[in-house]
């Protein structure tokens, strides 16, 4: 099909001439070259390429050189370029074999020769109405692939000449078909850290997290969650959305997208927060630092960092905000050092003052660390005393390699994802996307805490004020298998009664606890503390017990420490 969409939106009309189409009604001002006027041949289309562009210049009055000669040149070509046979999709293949099965006209929208014939005999025998009708060249390629197929499909059927059925037209905007609609395979971006070699090197076994790539573990995660919980250790954590937020409008901003407050958070301090969309529905959490009255720093988690970012542009646009968001979440490494030696580690490495009274829990600094401008960032993810240091990509490897030196002493181990992940679940800590889904609200996960509902305006406070009132629908909750010292499969059903309640969304077995644990959503009447509930897997049931969040440390003494 040529690229005629802007010729038919301007009303120029086509023929059928020999093997190509032709312009039959050309419209003034509108000029067409290559096989879109019905010119083969890469040279001739070429000359006339030249000759439609000189007949603009002259229609502007500019004087032209050798017009004429263009002119004799495009018709020496086209009398010397030899005829190409006309091949479609009807005439050589649908009238010409019967291979008993579908024959599609339109990839895009699944559209068969069958179809287009039960539509044209109910009356739909014209072009645009048969398109209407069955949706044939309304797909991604808005009739490119199958536009001469369907007209000659209606011709035939209809028992009219294909000039009178003719071409249906292209909605505006026209944009090319891309190679991926056609033939490309479906190749996705693959996102590396600034310290993805070196772990590569260190043996990382490696994940997907979104479009990032991440180390899973580095050979044994067991003992990567025993080194957090009895020394240091350290976690490359760059993946992370990385946002400031400026702008005299920054804290209204933050207080109608996120559900808890952000205008009583001092200079200096951090706080967690999440946002929901407009239907009450959990869509993301993060940190959120103040580092002055209208300059904030915020954290999105790994998968949805362009997504927090869109979102945060839409909502200023669509309020008329005066604030500014900086997207550093590429050019920004991340790195946290975690465990009851953390503070230890960094006092060989800064000259900050990070005691409980002058960096307490929630603090947010910068200080020079092994000679990098960073901020650090006092949180506990993982559930232990721990610093979330952030600086620039390109330095990210000498800060690296300068905490793993000075770790030594400590005994400081690198830890991947699957060893953060039992560290978080012994913690209670929920990971948004993986523990929640599209139906999730913040007042049924546990998060109900956040909620501000004395605040005038967030983003979906109406749809959790009448879920407030109804009452949950489901719980999220903590669970132990007593009687088992394996992890159920993640996924697994919860059943009542030999029907499914709930799920599992996460479970592992606990190095610190020692206890198979996990997280999972179940009816209220069983999200009481000390409740039992069965958990199918391999096709039988096992025995569950609701326990109290957090398992580890429920005082929170080890993050104050």
């Amino acid at each position: 099909m040529p690229a005629n969409e802007l010729l038919l939106q301007a009303g120029v009309r086509f023929r059928r001439d020999g093997a190509t189409w032709t312009q039959d009604r050309t419209v003034a001002g509108i000029s067409a070259a290559g096989a879109a006027a019905g010119t083969l041949g890469l040279g001739a289309q070429i000359a006339e390429g030249r000759l439609r562009g000189a007949e603009a210049a002259a229609a502007l009055g500019m004087p032209v050189a050798e017009f004429d000669q263009i002119r004799e040149q495009l018709r020496q070509m086209r009398a010397t370029t030899p005829a190409t046979r006309h091949s479609s999709l009807v005439t050589d293949r649908l009238m010409n074999s019967d291979t008993g099965g579908k024959r599609f006209v339109c990839l895009c929208e699944d559209v068969t020769e069958k179809d287009l014939e039960q539509a044209i005999a109910e009356g739909f025998d014209g072009i645009e109405t048969l398109k209407r009708y069955s949706t044939v060249n309304m797909g991604p390629c808005q009739g490119k692939m199958c536009g001469l197929a369907a007209a000659e499909i209606c011709a035939r059927a209809a028992g009219r000449d294909v000039n009178a059925v003719g071409l249906t037209t292209s909605r505006p905007p026209a944009v090319p078909v891309e190679l991926g609609v056609l033939a490309a395979a479906g190749n996705h971006p693959i996102r590396r850290t600034p310290l993805h070699h070196w772990h590569d090197a260190a043996g990382a076994k490696w994940m997907d997290a979104g479009q990032w790539k991440r180390p899973e573990s580095y050979g044994d995660p067991a003992a990567e969650v025993t080194a957090v919980r009895t020394g240091v250790g350290l976690v490359d954590v760059s993946t992370l959305g990385k946002f400031e937020v400026v702008g005299p409008d920054a804290v209204e901003l933050l207080e109608r997208v996120y559900l808890n407050k952000w205008s009583d958070l001092k200079v200096g301090r951090a706080r967690y927060g999440v946002m929901c969309n407009e239907d009450g529905i959990i869509f993301d959490d993060g940190v959120c630092a103040r580092l002055a009255p209208d300059y904030f720093y915020l954290t999105a988690t790994t998968g949805n960092a362009d997504g927090v970012f869109q979102w945060l542009e839409l909502w200023k646009a669509t309020w008329r905000l005066n604030v500014t968001f900086l997207n550093h979440t590429s050019g920004v490494a991340a790195m946290n050092v975690a465990g009851p030696r953390s503070r230890d580690l960094l006092g060989q490495l800064t000259t900050l003052y990070a005691s409980n009274a002058a960096f307490p829990y929630m603090g947010f600094r910068e200080a020079d660390v092994a000679g990098v401008p960073c901020r650090l960032l006092r949180i506990g993810f993982v559930g232990e005393l721990g610093y979330e240091i952030h600086c620039l990509s390109s330095h990210a490897w000498h800060l690296w390699q300068a905490i793993l030196v000075a770790g030594r002493e400590f005994g400081l181990r690198p830890f991947g994802v699957e060893a953060q992940r039992i560290l978080r679940l012994e913690k209670g800590h929920i990971i948004i996307g993986a523990d929640t889904d599209a139906l999730s609200n913040p007042l049924e996960a546990g998060l109900d805490w956040l909620v501000r509902f004395d605040k005038p305006q967030f983003i979906g406070r109406e749809p959790l004020v009448r879920l407030n009132e109804r009452g949950p629908r489901s719980r999220l909750v903590g669970f132990v298998l007593p009687e088992c010292k394996q992890a159920v499969p993640e996924g697994s059903q919860v059943v009542e009664r030999g029907y499914p309640v709930g799920r599992v969304t996460s479970a592992r077995v606990s190095p610190t606890i020692g206890e198979s644990l996990g997280l999972a959503w179940v009816s209220p009447k069983l999200a009481a503390a000390g409740s039992h509930f069965l958990i199918r897997w391999n096709g039988a049931d096992v025995e569950a017990v609701v326990a109290e969040l957090p398992f580890y440390d429920p005082a929170g003494a080890r993050l104050k420490m």
